[in-house]
């Protein structure tokens, strides 16, 4: 019997009723919507595994590598990998508890049923990134069970079905340079370019397969032995008890805990990189062309994930980061880059494959990421906030930084007065964007202060200064007196939901009257039951797009934090009542069709969802206890000693 099936099951969201269907085979159509897909990882690459057992998105052996399996994409030229009964079914998904291993089960008449565990072994003593395995194991209980297999394998990005032979029992495929080796659990043969085979399970017989690229093997150990050792490494990781997330938020330790371990699978196993989401071009509108390349490494997302793993007491995790970060070269044009490879990757450029239909016919499918070559001012904040986080635990690691994060400083200082992108990455001419110069204050504020704490005072005085003209420029030109609101832009004063964040870093307390109008209208003008658009103006893409989830979550931080706790916790459980059966969640929202848009599952949305939590958790504390967590987690918005003030 495989011990996952003796494991409590994880207590996961309600489903929307967009989820609450039939489990059978997926239609011809194409797949519902991304929430029937769980997700697996290594560290170095991820996968997909929908609820009927094909796994359809897979790059091998890299984020950022091409495709060998892209069905989520093309249903009939991406390339999948499926085991599943022969006979009717209905099928469901959980993970085992605390892990990042993928549990499928097959119910079938006469009260048998099928269970297939789906995971990427963690290698760390590997080190090697071209272990991109992908480990599946099967078993029948109940009566026998037959089970076919097929694998469509489609390399570079559907370009290319690889050339199976056989080699003892495995088959090797060659795909020009790609390489694959199938060691399947039962004999398979070759149909048109896939290798297909069928199998009668008898009860409590299991069987497992595997799929690696390269010829060689990356590890001596049996595929069973290699599942428990992968069992063990994520429930060591995860968070302990006595961290301070785990105190405040225990309320919601499921979401919790799979957000970290999402934020874990999407991260460099030897940098500490996080990529923004496994996937590309996932639409942010059905049918519609907003579809982006996500599996780079985003400054702004990657520093918000460390700050994040930090308070769970991942500290290798936030210090790693950092190093990397810092370490990446400079454009001497803008500076520090928006958008990294997450392995070292030097060309982002964006394209487009026109040989791929889309999921769910949405055109076009991109690779490389336009943004990369963007000026976007925030991410210095991002990043210089990141920093004065960890150097209460790793002082070390950024005194070590400090002469990079000092030139990051300077260089702020410099361009805060140029018009960027913006966090949203607006594609129409540049702007002086409120939300990039409030964080542009981050930036300066939280150097000023770690420059202080490393005896530099010639630097730090003259960062605070330059942090309050920014300041002061925001307040006179940001905020608008006829719409009692800050607007997206200097002279553009449209509601903009990226001006949640400013109580969120320190910039105004949150019950300042101008925050509180800033609140209400982006709850008037963007909001849609708990969701929230980002903007309704015009951003240089035609089409429309869903609710932004992260801003949605930033809704319930602002609400709390200004004593409005009842209508925050109601809020933000109505968001975790829209996670897909899994706890996972995408980009954006349809609130309509009642369905996820965007890619997935997306960091960004977990990060948010993390810090809701942590500020629910704060503000139901006895004030005394607020101040000191709030000083001990560098929470800017709830301390007492806040620099900010009411201008």
């Amino acid at each position: 019997m495989v011990r996952a099936l003796r494991h409590r099951r994880a207590a996961v969201p309600r489903p929307s009723r967009a989820r609450r269907r039939g489990s059978g085979s997926l239609p011809p159509s194409g797949p519902p919507n991304q929430y029937d897909y769980g997700l697996i990882g290594n560290l170095h690459t991820a996968a997909l595994v929908s609820r009927t057992g094909s796994i359809d998105w897979a790059c091998l052996p890299r984020f950022a590598s091409p495709s060998v399996f892209a069905r989520l994409l093309d249903l009939r030229t991406g390339g999948f990998h499926a085991l599943r009964p022969v006979e009717p079914f209905t099928a469901r998904q959980q993970y085992v508890p605390s892990t990042a291993v993928l549990e499928t089960r097959f119910d079938l008449s006469r009260r048998r049923r099928l269970v297939l565990l789906d995971l990427m072994p963690v290698l760390p003593s590997a080190g090697a990134e071209s272990t991109g395995m992908i480990l599946r194991v099967l078993e029948a209980a109940g009566g026998p069970v037959d089970v076919t297999a097929t694998l469509d394998a489609r390399c570079d990005y559907g370009r290319h079905r690889p050339r199976w032979r056989a080699d003892g029992l495995r088959w090797v495929g060659r795909s020009r340079q790609d390489r694959l080796t199938y060691l399947p659990g039962w004999p398979v043969a070759p149909t048109e370019g896939r290798l297909d085979g069928t199998y009668r399970l008898a009860a409590g017989e299991r069987t497992a397969f595997e799929l690696y690229w390269g010829v060689e093997r990356p590890s001596r150990e049996s595929a069973y032995e290699l599942l428990r050792r992968t069992e063990a490494f994520w429930r060591e990781w995860t968070h302990a008890p006595s961290t301070p997330i785990h105190r405040l938020a225990g309320t919601w330790h499921p979401w919790v805990e799979r957000s970290e371990i999402t934020l874990k699978l999407l991260s460099h196993a030897e940098t500490g990189a996080f990529v923004a989401a496994p996937t590309t071009s996932l639409p942010e509108w059905i049918g519609g062309p907003r579809n982006w390349d996500y599996r780079y490494v985003w400054v702004r997302d990657a520093a918000f994930a460390a700050q994040c793993l930090l308070l769970m007491g991942h500290v290798a995790e936030a210090s790693g980061f950092l190093r990397w970060v810092l370490d990446r070269p400079r454009r001497t044009d803008h500076g520090l880059p928006v958008v990294f490879g997450a392995h070292g990757e030097p060309h982002l450029v964006e394209r487009e494959l026109r040989h791929l239909s889309g999921f769910r016919n949405s055109r076009p499918v991109r690779v490389g990421n336009a943004a990369a070559f963007q000026f976007q001012l925030d991410i210095y904040g991002e990043l210089l906030d990141a920093a004065h986080v960890l150097a209460d635990v790793a002082p070390d690691t950024v005194a070590e930084a400090w002469p990079a994060l000092a030139s990051l400083a300077e260089a702020v200082a410099r361009t805060w007065r140029r018009p960027d992108r913006g966090i949203w990455e607006i594609r129409s001419p540049p702007a002086h964007y409120v939300h990039s110069k409030v964080m542009a204050w981050v930036a300066l504020d939280r150097a000023a202060r770690l420059g202080r704490a490393f005896g530099v005072t010639g630097a730090t005085e003259r960062w605070e200064r330059e942090a309050e003209r920014i300041r002061a420029t925001v307040l006179k030109r940001g905020y608008s007196e006829r719409h009692r609101s800050f607007g997206q832009a200097f002279g553009h004063p449209a509601a903009d939901a990226a001006n949640l964040r400013l109580p969120l870093v320190g910039f105004l307390p949150p019950t300042d009257p101008r925050v509180l109008g800033t609140v209400r209208r982006i709850e008037k003008e963007l909001a849609v039951g708990p969701f929230v658009y980002r903007y309704h103006t015009r951003d240089g893409i035609h089409g429309p797009e869903g609710t932004f989830l992260p801003c949605a979550f930033w809704r319930v931080d602002c609400l709390a934090l200004a004593g409005d706790e009842p209508r925050a916790r109601d809020l933000f459980e109505r968001l975790l009542g829209v996670a897909s059966p899994l706890g996972l969640f995408a980009e954006e929202y349809d609130p309509v069709a009642d369905e996820p848009l965007g890619n997935y599952p997306q960091a960004f949305t977990h990060i948010a969802l993390l810090r809701a939590a942590l500020t629910l958790g704060l503000v139901e504390q006895p004030r005394t206890l607020t101040e000191r967590l709030a000083q001990e987690l560098r929470v800017p918005a709830l301390r007492s000693s806040s620099r900010a003030s009411d201008g």
